[in-house]
Parts: structure tokens; C-alpha cells; sequence
């Protein structure tokens, strides 16, 4: 019986003792590698999201560079369009002639130059009166629309006065407009 015994106080310690290394093996050994895999789990969520905005930027830029490349050709348009800044006696000239060719008497004011940080252009304030036949101011304003410059009417002012002998009424027109012109 006292072998028995013993044999039973020998199957209770080593259950004991496997009970305690199993427990020493699981926090010692399984929780940090839980706690390790948990981490890594974490890691590749955050790598996966930025990933994704990361291809949902590419495809942007793509979709960008695709639609650039549409138009690339009508931005060759805009620099005919603007003139370079410090030609603004090219413009005024072409209006000095537009204004002799439809009769018009033609006064230009050209106010402050504008620079807008971060633009590839500057604004010019310009306000032109004129005098002359009601026909020809008209005339002079569809020739303003049609050079190949920019010019942005802001205000127009027009007074027409009766003509005494029956012909065609006078007038006098104000009108303020804005050009831009691309910076050097």
C-alpha cells in the first residue's frame, strides 16, 4: 500500500509539475506571441489602408495626367490669348487701331497690374472711353471681342444723343474691362 501511495503522490507532483510548465510555457511563451501576432495583425491593417490610398492617389494622378493630356493641346490656345506682361503697347495699339479703322475716338485708361500669388498670370484694370457714331461703337466693341486677347468687360456705360440731321445718333460709351497677361 505504501507503494500505492507513493506511485499516487508521484502521478499528483508530476501532474502538478506538468500543470505549472504548461502554465509557464503559455504565459512565458504563447501570451507574447499572441500579443506579437496581435501587433503585426495591427501593422498590416495600417500598411493594407495606406496602400490603398496610396493606389486610390495613383489612380487619380492617372486619371489627371490622361485628362492633361486631352486638353494639352488647347492650352497652347491660352498663352496666344494672354499676352506677356510688359507688351501692353502691342494691345493698346491694336485697339488705337480698331477704334481708326471704325472711326471712334478712343481715350484708354490702364489702371494697377494685379499679381495673384501663385498664378501664372496678372489682372490689368483698363477703362476705355469713346465718341463717335452710335453704329461705329458698336462696331469698335464686336472688333474688341474678336482680337486674340483676353478682355474681360466688367461695366459699360453708353449715352446715345439724337443726331440733328437725321443720320446716325452720336454716342459716348465708358467701359471698364480687365486683361490678363502671363507673368515672365
Amino acid at each position: 500500500m505504501n507503494l500505492n501511495l507513493t506511485l499516487k503522490n508521484r502521478f499528483q507532483i508530476s501532474a502538478a509539475i506538468f500543470i505549472v510548465l504548461l502554465a509557464a510555457v503559455s504565459i512565458l511563451i504563447v501570451w507574447p506571441s499572441l500579443a506579437e501576432i496581435k501587433l503585426i495583425k495591427n501593422q498590416v491593417y495600417e500598411e493594407r489602408v495606406r496602400l490603398e490610398k496610396l493606389y486610390v492617389r495613383g489612380q487619380l494622378q492617372k486619371k489627371v495626367r490622361a485628362n492633361y493630356a486631352k486638353i494639352e493641346d488647347q492650352t497652347k490656345f491660352l498663352d496666344t490669348i494672354f499676352l506677356k506682361e510688359n507688351q501692353e503697347l502691342r494691345y493698346i495699339t491694336a485697339l488705337e487701331n480698331q477704334a481708326n479703322d471704325h472711326q471712334v475716338e478712343l481715350k484708354i485708361n490702364i489702371g494697377e497690374s494685379k499679381r495673384l500669388p501663385n498664378q501664372l498670370f496678372s489682372i490689368l484694370a483698363v477703362s476705355f472711353e469713346l465718341k463717335g457714331r452710335y453704329p461705329d461703337i458698336l462696331q469698335w466693341l464686336a472688333s474688341l471681342e474678336a482680337l486674340p486677347y483676353y478682355t474681360n468687360i466688367k461695366e459699360t456705360a453708353l449715352a446715345v444723343h439724337p443726331s440733328e440731321a437725321g443720320g446716325a445718333p452720336s454716342a459716348t460709351a465708358n467701359i471698364s474691362a480687365e486683361t490678363y497677361w502671363l507673368l515672365p
